[in-house]
């Protein structure tokens, strides 16, 4: 039977929108299907910056990184746009000895990634909007960047119409129905067929993989963006200032991250974690004054001369047991290809994912190695 589509792609968020751009440039007759409006404020992906790094604690994302800091550069040159703020310099933050710091300092040195690690008085001269304690030390990597996050995405969206993707939003998909010849999919305007499913709908993927009998064990948290002023504010701008991950969670709950003000946002101050959420559509789009204020203390601490709130914006992530991102295809129905659950860290990562899923879906394996995303790792 003659399908409608090769591939039909659900959620067109940072995974989506990179995986529709991927098929449909290797002439995929390609739908993208989102159920809000495109670049939407209710999931993950939507906004202004997000941090693009090589400073993990685990090789295989380094080497992630080292795959997709050039496609970031052939993305940013087919649009047209700056998608990507190179080399504004990261510092992650923390105490000595502790693991956050030593496994971060070993897999660089695995990968080869060069790194330089300061003392407090080291980093605060070079940052002197910092105030860290005497024991604490800064790893800093130059090549730390940031991402234009909702640029991203739409110039994912983008061109991948120019390549003949089909885009809707405003479209929920209701049931997704495996066949031996391919899928079914039940929206809005009815059902359609493709050879090929992938699913990248972030904190609503048990929905859908409910119907075709899996189920990832996934937790939607509540996140927070705090945004503030300072003064002189091209100190917090880049080139001035680094993005920067801060791992005192045992006194904060949750390590901090900051970004800096980009297009006059302001500073960026979050927490990688929240709240738990029954649902993703449990998440209010109202702020809470709590997160804020706690981001805010934060400030005082260790970045003093940051002023008052400006602004702030509720986001969801989507947490696996592990924290690794869920990548594989469907163990029954290998027509149906999974990108999802990435747990607060993929967006760096989201054009390489769509390349990678894009490869499932059309050759059934990847070209990098993807092993540590399987679905069966939760089967213990």
């Amino acid at each position: 039977m003659p399908h409608n589509y090769d591939v039909i792609i659900i959620g067109a968020g940072a995974l989506g929108s990179a995986a529709a751009y991927h098929a449909a440039r290797r002439g995929q007759r390609t739908l993208l299907l989102e159920q809000y409006e495109l670049d939407h404020q209710r999931g993950s992906s939507y906004g202004l910056s997000r941090i693009i790094r090589y400073a993990y604690d685990h090789p295989q994302y380094i080497r992630m990184s080292k795959a997709v800091y050039p496609m970031w550069e052939a993305l940013e040159a087919e649009a047209g746009e700056t998608l990507h703020i190179k080399r504004v310099g990261g510092i992650d933050i923390g105490y000595a000895g502790t693991p956050d710091i030593q496994n971060r300092l070993m897999a660089l040195t695995a990968e080869g990634i060069p790194f330089e690690l300061l003392n407090a008085h080291e980093a605060m001269q070079r940052y002197p909007q910092f105030r860290l304690d005497e024991d604490m030390v800064a790893l800093y990597q130059e090549d730390t960047g940031i991402l234009r996050a909702s640029k991203c995405v739409l110039a994912h969206v983008r061109l991948a119409q120019t390549c003949g993707a089909e885009v809707h939003d405003r479209v929920e998909v209701h049931r997704i129905r495996a066949m031996k010849d391919g899928v079914q999919v039940l929206a809005d305007g009815g059902w359609m067929s493709a050879a090929r499913v992938i699913i990248t709908t972030g904190g609503w993927a048990n929905e859908l993989l409910r119907n075709v009998g899996v189920e990832i064990p996934l937790q939607v948290v509540r996140c927070q963006e705090n945004y503030f002023d300072a003064q002189p504010f091209a100190e917090y701008e880049p080139g001035c200032f680094p993005a920067f991950i801060g791992y005192v969670q045992g006194e904060w709950g949750f390590p901090s991250y900051g970004i800096p003000s980009v297009d006059g946002s302001g500073l960026k101050v979050a927490w990688h974690g929240g709240p738990a959420l029954a649902h993703a559509n449990d998440n209010r789009l109202t702020p809470d004054k709590d997160i804020s204020d706690k981001a805010a203390a934060w400030n005082a601490r260790y970045l003093p001369s940051v002023g008052a709130l400006k602004s702030s914006r509720p986001c969801l992530y989507t947490m696996t047991p592990d924290e690794h991102f869920v990548i594989d295809r469907h163990p029954e129905h290998p027509q149906i290809v999974i990108g999802a659950c990435c747990s607060g860290h993929a967006f760096k990562y989201s054009t390489l994912i769509g390349d990678i899923l894009v490869d499932l879906a059309m050759d059934g394996q990847a070209a990098h190695d993807i092993h540590m995303f399987r679905l069966d790792r939760f089967d213990n």
